[in-house]
């Protein structure tokens, strides 16, 4: 099973108990800061999913062109979700950017990664072809 899978099945079922509890709590307890700021990652993490889908399909522009601008933009997203839910004020206004980074860090390092496995795999089919050939 590739670790990709896998990462994106324990994050999927993560999401999904966390929201379970937090039903059953809500229910019980009422609306937490706690739970109220998970649902505000949740909905900032759907927003910016969005945006990075629409970036991937309407943009062509070089893999670090591309790193770059997202992290402004997302950066931005975050900035502006903050202010709304009262995460930020105007004088920390740029953890936001520390945030997004070391967000942006991982999920290049997952993709980094994930990508020298698939050239692994076309490289080792290549092989196998040339043999056959």
């Amino acid at each position: 099973m590739p670790v990709r899978k896998i990462l994106k099945d324990t994050c999927i079922l993560a999401a999904l108990m966390i929201l379970a509890v937090f039903a059953c709590s809500i229910i019980w307890s009422g609306l937490t800061a706690e739970i109220t700021l998970v649902l505000c990652l949740f909905g900032l993490a759907l927003i910016i999913s969005a945006v990075n889908y629409l970036f991937d399909e309407f943009f062509s522009m070089s893999i670090v062109v591309s790193y770059v601008v997202k992290y402004f933009v997302f950066s931005a997203i975050v900035m502006l979700f903050g202010f709304i839910a009262g995460w930020f004020f105007p004088s920390n206004f740029w953890m936001a950017f520390i945030y997004v980074g070391i967000v942006l860090a991982l999920a290049f390092a997952v993709d980094a990664f994930q990508v020298q496995r698939d050239i692994g795999y076309i490289n080792e089919h290549i092989k196998k072809e040339d043999k056959t050939s």
